[in-house]
């Protein structure tokens, strides 16, 4: 099934020179159209076929997506609208979800992502304890061909210093110095109108899946 056609990627293009208010309102049957009524569509399809291997999974599809208009207060961008649309499918919390897997699409390039992005002390304090108490593991699940093939490698800026409990950790898991834990697989704009864009991002999901288990 194809959920989006070229005209999502022309109107972020067009969006991208007409960040103003007045050029979304006129356009704005363009986006419902083009953009987030398909984005929503695809979503509830995701979280009906996650179902399958995952019970957990829940969430109204609507309310999984991200908002077209940019958080502006603390930004010296002054620009109302983000270049993409992107939506979010997880457990756990508000505070602390749970990973399951992000996607975003606009007019110069597409991802997915999932892992953990925002990550908060006792989350992190669990993500380091689940390492370092099974090393071995982690780095056969970090290594798997599958997920090696669609994300590369873990990403996640690291603390210079870390205690001292952890530091001959480290030498053994370098990864255990980092502030998040998060996969990425960039794809070019034209991504977003595959056919088989649903199964291709549960081929993604599928495949950080043991990783994300193993944190969880």
């Amino acid at each position: 099934m194809q959920y989006f056609t070229t005209d999502l990627i022309d109107f972020f293009l067009d969006l991208e020179e007409n960040n103003n208010k007045e050029w979304f309102h006129a356009n704005k049957k363009r986006y419902e159209t083009h953009v987030r009524k398909p984005m929503i569509t695809l979503t509830a399809d995701l979280i009906e076929e996650m179902q399958k291997y995952d019970p957990k999974i829940s969430g109204v599809a609507s309310k999984c997506l991200g908002r077209i208009n940019r958080d502006i207060r603390f930004s010296k961008d002054k620009t109302p609208y983000n270049q993409h649309m992107w939506a979010h499918i997880s457990k756990g919390t508000k505070q602390e979800p749970i990973p399951g897997i992000a996607y975003r699409f606009g007019g110069r390039d597409c991802g997915i992502m999932t892992g953990y992005y925002n990550v908060s002390k006792n989350q992190l304090n669990h993500l380091r304890r689940r390492i370092s108490e099974n090393i071995p593991q982690f780095q056969k699940l970090k290594s798997a061909k599958k997920f090696v093939e669609l994300y590369g490698t873990i990403r996640g800026d690291q603390y210079k210093r870390l205690p001292s409990e952890l530091q001959e950790i480290q030498k053994e898991e370098p990864l255990i110095a980092n502030k998040q834990f998060y996969y990425v697989a960039e794809k070019k704009a034209i991504y977003a109108t595959s056919s088989t864009l649903l199964s291709d991002i549960m081929e993604h999901w599928l495949a950080a899946k043991p990783l994300n288990d193993f944190f969880e």
